[in-house]
This record gives C-alpha cells, structure tokens and sequence, in this order.
C-alpha cells in the first residue's frame, strides 16, 4: 500500500507571540517540523507534503527542517485542519492512504506512526486514528465509544457535557485515511459554527456511514503533546532533554548528574563518554568515545576525538583531535583546529587556526588566523596581532619553535622551523628557521657570539652571553 504523509504547518500560531513560525522552533535544538519529519520517514512514509501559510511556501527555514525531498502547499486561509488537508489534495493524490499529522508535536515517535499504519493496513479501515489515556494536556477531544468498543464520536472539550469530560481518551489529531475515500469527502464537510472545518468532522462522517474506524493506543501520553504556547514549549523541551538523556545512558555515555546536563538531539555520543554537571552538548557535536566533558562546558557544532579532555571552557565549530587537553576557561572559535596531543590551558582563545600535534598552548593566549606546526611552545600572554585596520593576515609557526612569553606576533609573520622569541619580543618580520629573536622590534641574537672574537676582546664571549641571558628567551611554560 501506497502511504503519503500530509503535516499542517500552515497555523499562525498566535499564543505563541513570535516572529519566529511555529513549527520552527525549536525542542532540543531542533525544529518542531523537522522531528514530525523525521518520524514519518522512519515509519517507512517517504512521500511528504507540507501545508504552510503563503508567507511560508518560498521559506528557507522551512524548506531545510522538512527536507529536500517534501513537497510544499499553501492553505490561502486559514479555515480548520480539514480545509488544510484538502490544499494536498493534488500532492497526494495517487496515495492509497494518507497519513495526517501535524507540525507542532515535535515528541512523536516512528514507533507509534508504524503501530497506526499497521493497524490501518491490517484492519482494512477507512479511517484509523491515534488516540491517548490520560491527556497530557487540557483541551483535547474526547473519544466516544459503544459499548462494544467501536469508535461513535470525537467531542471536543468546549462541547462536551460533564459525563463525556470524564472520558480519560483523547484524541492525539493524528490520522490515516482511505486514499479514496477522504478528498471526497472533505469537499462534502459542513463549516462550523466558527467558520472552519475540521478533520473530526471526517471521522464523524465515517461512522455515521458504518465504515470502519479503528484505533491506536500512544503508549506515552506525553508523545501527542501540541505545542501552542511558551510554556508547552517548555514542557516538551523538558520531556525531550530526558529522552536524549536517557538515549545516551542506555548507549554507554556516563553522565555524572543527569538533570544539570543538556544534549540537543543533533549531537552524537559514544560509548565511554563522560560529561560533567552544568554542561551543553549543542547543535551537531560529536564527542568520541574516552571523551571526558565539563564541568560547565559548553560544545557548540564541534568534533572532539578520542581520549580527550574538555574542562570548563566554549568551543563553537572546532575541531579537536585525539589526547587533546582544553581548559579549564578557554574558547575554541569558529576554524579552530587542534590535532593531535594538543594542550589548550587555562584562559587562552583559538580563532581560525590549526594547531599542529603535540603543541601547547598554555595560558593567556590569543592565537588567531595562524598556522602552528607540530611540537610549538606558546609561552603566556602571546597575541598574534592578526588584523592590521583593513583585514586579517596570518601567522604561520614552524616545527619546534618556542615562543616566549609575552611575544607579540604582528602578521602577516613566518617563524621558522626550531626558532626562538625572546620573553617580550615584538616580532614584525619574519624569523629564519633555527634563529633567535628578542627586542621590541625583534632583532636576532647571534647563535655563537665567540666566532666574532679577536685576540684583543678579552671577556667579551663572557658579556655577550650575559646579555643573551638576560634579553630572555623563556616561554613561561
């Protein structure tokens, strides 16, 4: 059987009071309408159509949470879930069943859209819907039955009398229905009293002409939560923090105090990973396995490699290699890229740049457009002074150097491989490979002063050396 998925995303969503369209925002760092989405195509539907308002049919934003593959409808206006599916009508119409769903109920699982397909499938209905007991919030449907358990009616709180009320079945708004059977049937419905028409009055429809309508049990109420205000946003960021949480657990990630720790669903963990108290593993990080994060970490769309350790300290779009040690109160920015068996201590900052294996950097650092080789000593307080007014220049850091403390860098600058700066240097052009450079600006220090002695400079090797020693080459490792 042929299934096509239609999800109305087309409301305004007034409580809401934001700029920002409904189902984009955002549960666990991702749009509502993508998780809608996702759970359909995982239920095996890949035929998607997607009703939005006509501010919306050209959206970006949209177009990237539904997709590439979703096809997109406009509802001109908005009259009710049923006139929303009727803008589908063409975009699904060579489907032999249709799924309904809607974009603002991000905790749906692909396990209940399987059951209800299933059970459409298996019973031959023309109607089957999802159902929940007890409702997770107020406002719902209630489920009517005979007493032989057949589906009669769907009455919608604001009608219903004190007896129907204490129905503890609601309706979860989620729908299959006979490819045939409801586009007719739509165009057939009767407006409300408000003006609109609504899918319940298909249902309706349905049984008043005995066709079969089954049913689905949701086995988590909390799954057809609709999000229509701030504070239901709220609630389902809370319910969908603890499923991600309880996913990784179950996955081998230890996580030290559960409720202090955050985990967009984007992100990917492996097993033997351990996170701290107060940290935040956001967008589409990736942290591999022996992985140790926080405490009071925040990892923003960045990979870490294996073994290495993360204290207290940001990094947003970095990518951090094998052994590598950060923090604690240190930022990786965008372009950072730390390979292997690199050291970051405290209070230093990376932006656009790669930092060769085995190289430290330890503490008050700014390393910014520069390219650092393998096994360099960053001494503390080193700046790369990378922009000059008009743009950014690079510097560029050979093997093995050693870079003392408090040198100031000014780019666009190459520093040999196994060169060295002096405590203090304020280097301003480029450094030989193997030299020595000290001084505001940086001039070389001469590798063996004694070669330049003559018979009548007695004590002078002596002199220079003591000068050598005192300019300073120390790196404040």
């Amino acid at each position: 059987m042929k299934w096509s998925a239609v999800i109305l995303a087309a409301g305004i969503g007034v409580r809401m009071k934001s700029a920002t369209p409904k189902p984009l925002h955002r549960v666990s760092g991702v749009p509502m309408l993508k998780y809608v989405c996702d759970a359909a195509r995982a239920a095996g539907i890949s035929d998607l159509t997607i009703v939005v308002a006509p501010s919306h049919a050209d959206s970006a934003e949209f177009r990237a949470a539904a997709g590439k593959d979703a096809r997109f409808v406009v509802q001109t206006e908005q009259k009710g879930t049923a006139d929303a599916l009727l803008a589908a009508r063409e975009s699904a119409a060579d489907a032999d069943a249709v799924l309904i769903l809607h974009g603002d109920t991000p905790l749906i699982t692909p396990e209940t859209l399987r059951s209800l397909i299933d059970e459409h499938e298996r019973s031959d209905a023309t109607v089957t819907l999802a159902t929940a007991s007890p409702a997770p919030v107020d406002g719902l449907g209630r489920i009517v039955r005979n007493d032989g358990g057949e589906i009669r009616a769907i009455v919608e709180q604001q009608d219903a009398d004190h007896e129907t009320l204490a129905i503890n079945e609601v309706n979860a708004g989620w729908y299959g229905f006979d490819g045939n059977w409801i586009w007719d049937t739509l165009t057939a419905l009767q407006r409300s009293a408000g003006g609109e028409y609504y899918l319940t009055d298909a249902v309706e429809s349905a049984v008043r002409a005995s066709l079969t309508v089954a049913s689905v049990s949701v086995g988590d109420p909390n799954e057809i939560l609709g999000v229509n205000t701030r504070s239901q946003l709220a609630v389902a960021e809370g319910l969908m923090r603890q499923r991600q949480r309880d996913h990784w657990m179950d996955q081998g990630v230890t996580l030290i105090d559960p409720a202090a720790t955050y985990i967009d669903a984007s992100a990917t963990l492996a097993p033997d990973v351990t996170i701290h108290p107060n940290s935040h593993i956001l967008g589409t990080s990736t942290i591999a396995s022996g992985c140790e994060i926080g405490p009071n970490s925040i990892v923003i769309d960045t990979t870490i490699g294996e073994d290495s350790r993360f204290v207290s300290s940001h990094a947003e779009g970095a990518t951090i290699g094998k052994r590598v040690s950060v923090g604690p109160f240190s930022r990786l920015r965008n372009g950072a890229v730390l390979h292997d068996d690199v050291y970051i201590g405290n209070y230093a900052e990376i932006k656009k740049s790669t930092i060769g294996s085995g190289t430290h950097v330890g503490h008050f650092s700014y390393v910014g457009d520069a390219d650092l080789g393998r096994r360099v000593n960053i001494g503390a307080g080193t700046v790369t002074a990378n922009y000059d007014g008009k743009q950014k220049n690079r510097t560029v850091i050979g093997d093995d150097t050693l870079v003392g403390s408090g040198s100031m860098l000014v780019a666009p600058v190459h520093i040999g491989n196994g060169a060295v700066t002096g405590a203090g240097a304020v280097v301003t052009h480029d450094v030989p490979p193997g030299a020595t450079v000290t001084g505001v600006p940086a001039r070389p220090v001469k590798a063996r002063p004694e070669d330049d002695l003559t018979p009548d400079q007695p004590g002078q090797v002596e002199q220079e050396t003591k000068a050598r020693s005192e300019s300073g080459a120390a790196t404040g490792n």
